[in-house]
C-alpha cells in the first residue's frame, strides 16, 4: 500500500490497487474537523480527481468515531470576531466546495465507511460520498440545532435528496440519533453489517468500484446528479451522447468480449 504525505497528521492517505483510502485522524477529538484536515482532504480529492491511478475514494475515521463534525470546543475557545467574519465565510465557502462539493461532483465513485458516530458536518461528508456502509453500533446525528447552528457542508441539500423534504426537516429540526437499521430504512446508508465485518465488506465494495469501467461510472454519476434538476428530453439528449462515447472505448470492447467468452471483464480505464 502506498502511503501519501498529506502535510498533516490530521488526515492519513494511502493508495492501493486503485483505491485511495482517506482516514480522518483526530481520534482524541472524535475526528472533529480542523482546518489542516479539511485542507488535506481538498488536496487529496484534487489528486484523486486528476489521477488515472485512482479509481475509487474511501473515507473513514480513526478511533471510536467517524467524524464529530466541527470542533465545538474550538468554537468556544476561538469565537469569530466581526473583523474576521467575512474572511471566515469566504474560507468556509472555498473549503466546502473543495470537500463535500468535490465528493459530489468528481467523476470518481466514493464510499464512506462509518464505524462509529457521524455527526454534524461529519455526517454531511459521509452523505456527500456516493455510497455508505455502516457498522451496526454506529449512528448518525445532524446535531446542528443542539448548538444553534443552521448546518453546513451541504447537509440540508444532501438530506433532502436522500430522504425527502419532510424527513430532512425532521432530522434537522429535531436532532436525534439515527441508529444504523433506521438509517438503512431511510436510505441514509446502503449497507449495515456487524462491526467485525465492516473492514472486509468495505474492501469488497471498494474493490468492485475500483475494477469498474471508470468512464462509464463517471457518466453515470454525472447523469444521476443532474436527474432531479434537468428536463427529461435534455437529460436524454446528453445521456445518449455519453452512452455512444462509452461505446467507443476499449473498456466497452473488453466488456463485450468478456460477455461472449463468459468470463469476468478486466477494465483498464481506456
Amino acid at each position: 500500500m502506498g502511503h501519501r504525505n498529506t502535510g498533516t497528521p490530521d488526515l492519513l492517505s494511502a493508495l492501493d490497487e486503485g483505491v485511495l483510502m482517506l482516514t480522518l485522524n483526530r481520534p482524541e477529538a472524535r475526528n472533529a474537523m480542523s482546518d489542516p484536515m479539511l485542507e488535506a482532504i481538498d488536496r487529496e480529492l484534487a489528486f484523486a480527481q486528476s489521477s488515472r491511478e485512482v479509481r475509487c475514494v474511501v473515507l473513514q475515521g480513526n478511533g471510536r468515531a467517524f467524524c464529530a463534525g466541527g470542533d465545538v470546543k474550538a468554537m468556544g475557545d476561538n469565537p469569530i470576531t466581526p473583523s474576521s467574519l467575512d474572511d471566515r465565510i469566504e474560507y468556509q465557502r472555498v473549503i466546502q466546495r473543495a470537500t463535500s462539493g468535490r465528493l459530489v461532483a468528481m467523476g470518481k465513485p466514493s464510499l464512506a465507511v462509518i464505524h462509529g458516530p457521524a455527526a454534524g458536518a461529519g455526517l454531511a461528508l459521509a452523505l456527500a460520498c456516493d455510497l455508505r456502509i455502516m457498522a451496526r453500533p454506529a449512528f448518525l446525528l445532524t446535531a446542528f440545532a443542539n448548538v444553534a447552528l443552521s448546518g453546513d457542508f451541504g447537509i440540508g441539500y444532501l438530506l433532502a435528496r436522500l430522504v425527502g423534504m419532510a424527513r430532512a426537516k425532521e432530522l434537522m429540526f429535531l436532532p436525534e440519533r439515527v441508529a444504523s437499521e433506521r438509517a438503512l430504512d431511510l436510505g441514509l446508508t446502503n449497507w449495515v453489517c456487524e462491526a467485525e465485518e465492516l473492514e472486509a465488506q468495505a474492501a469488497l465494495i471498494a474493490g468492485r468500484l475500483a475494477s469498474a469501467p471508470p468512464q462509464a461510472l463517471a457518466y453515470m454519476k454525472e447523469h444521476l446528479n443532474s436527474a432531479l434538476s434537468t428536463e427529461f428530453r435534455a437529460y436524454m439528449d446528453h445521456e445518449v451522447r455519453c452512452h455512444i462515447d462509452c461505446s467507443q472505448t476499449a473498456d466497452h470492447v473488453e466488456g463485450v468480449r468478456a460477455f461472449a467468452e463468459k468470463r469476468a471483464p478486466v477494465f483498464s480505464g481506456d
